[in-house]
């Protein structure tokens, strides 16, 4: 089953509220999730933000770190 845009995004404003107030559990609907960690939250977080711009039609942003060296 397909989300929309509007799913994904009342379940994002809830994992945010769930982070803001340090609880570990997210209700959403009639379904519940229990979270093992924040990191873990987090990550379900950046991949409901990367889904909803994918629906949106945004591209994902990309880093590039760029490192330097001596070669010694």
């Amino acid at each position: 089953m397909a989300e929309t845009i509007e799913q994904l995004e009342a379940q994002r404003t809830a994992l945010k509220r769930a982070m803001r107030t340090g609880a570990l559990s997210v209700g959403h609907g009639d379904k519940r999730v229990q979270y093992r960690s924040i990191e873990e939250m987090k990550a379900v977080l950046e991949d409901l933000n990367d889904e909803i711009a994918q629906l949106g039609g945004k591209k994902k942003k990309r880093v590039l770190y760029i490192t330097g060296g001596r070669g010694y």
